[in-house]
């Protein structure tokens, strides 16, 4: 019977369905063995990936040529810290739940009840959790920047990889207005990819509103082909993630496959429905094996779970490589009352910088 509980215990997180499957936009970045840590700070490369001749030498004795440390950069980050807490009263452990029966056999099982109570709550952190890594991806292939806020909707942490510019546009003619040149808008932002880049576009992800007035401009409609619907040369881990894949279009020297994503999440702070892509913008990407994005973990400051819990919940819970929480659940004897708490340190890194880019297409 322990081991059966146990089993059903370890259920709820590994079998959760909105857990095991990530977001759209996570879906760029990676997580490796390595990219778990359990230190305060994280060091990776930034890359960028510019084509820099190495030059000659007009004689061997004049020595080396010195290259900037600002080609290739290692940097030192520091992850944000996440906690989340749901305390648990005894006294509700005495009251019916829902598809109980109300006998005493049943109100008795309250150690039961409880290990159910404190593993809904820890679920829902961790849910909670993957939305902001994706809120993270989401806002990095959009400006750059990771900016989160805190439970009163505070900027409390902000950190900038620094795109550049010519990655970061907004057309001259919005897709709206007359005079509008979507074709020529994405050829040249994809230009900008390819050539810092070194690597070919080949994904676009829009926002509904600018996919609208794409798909409605003259230029365009008869464009987008949707024969066979490109399938066999789709990137495969695109697929059933929360992206729509719309068809695929020739523009210039490039082939985009033309996906439209509108999922949407809300803040603590109040109960405004927030898009994790701009409606109005557009996102360019190579493809996700040219891609090295990735999301890293820092280590989390707990005294780790303790008995009883130690023993039917776990203290640690990765999810298919893109996410790492801990948990502990811990007492207040004054208050009767057992406390279900999770943590994270999880951050977002485009290594790649220069192989994405964002167009906001709509502005009039």
């Amino acid at each position: 019977m322990a081991l059966d509980f146990i089993k059903t215990v370890l259920k709820k997180f590994t079998e959760d369905e909105r857990m095991n499957k990530r977001g759209f936009f996570t879906t760029f970045f990676k997580t490796t063995p390595e990219d778990y840590t359990d230190g305060e700070y994280v060091e990776i490369d930034i890359e960028r990936t510019g084509d820099y001749v190495a030059p000659a030498l007009k004689d061997a004795r004049t020595g080396s040529v010195v290259v900037d440390e600002d080609i290739f950069t290692e940097k030192r980050f520091k992850p944000p810290y996440s906690a989340l807490s749901t305390p648990v009263p005894l006294i509700d452990l005495l009251q019916r739940q829902p598809g109980e029966s109300d006998t005493a056999e049943v109100r008795g099982q309250w150690f039961g009840r409880l290990v159910n109570k404190l593993t809904k709550s820890l679920s829902k952190f961790h849910r909670m959790f993957k939305e902001q890594i994706e809120l993270q991806c989401a806002q990095i292939l959009q400006t750059g920047v990771v900016t989160l806020k805190d439970a009163a909707g505070n900027d409390v942490y902000t950190l900038d990889y620094k795109a550049k510019a010519t990655h970061l546009v907004t057309n001259t003619n919005s897709w709206d207005a007359a005079g509008a040149d979507p074709l020529g808008d994405l050829e040249s932002i994809c230009d900008a990819v390819n050539d810092d880049g070194k690597a070919t576009p080949s994904i676009a992800i829009f926002g509904a509103e600018a996919w609208q007035n794409f798909i409605t401009n003259s230029d365009v409609k008869d464009m987008v082909r949707r024969d066979g619907m490109n399938l066999g040369a789709l990137n495969p881990g695109l697929l059933n993630k929360g992206g729509r894949y719309m068809g695929y279009i020739d523009v210039g020297s490039y082939r985009l496959e033309l996906w439209v994503y509108n999922d949407s999440y809300k803040r603590m702070d109040g109960s405004t429905v927030y898009k994790f892509l701009d409606t109005k913008k557009v996102i360019i990407t190579t493809a996700l094996e040219d891609l090295d994005f990735r999301i890293v973990f820092a280590g989390v400051p707990t005294l780790g779970m303790k008995e009883p819990f130690a023993s039917v919940i776990p203290s640690e819970v990765t999810y298919d490589g893109f996410m790492r929480a801990h948990n502990r659940v811990f007492e207040d004897a004054t208050q009767d009352t057992y406390t279900a708490e999770s943590k994270m340190r999880a951050l977002a890194i485009p290594v790649s910088i220069d192989r994405f880019a964002c167009l906001t297409a709509v502005h009039s």
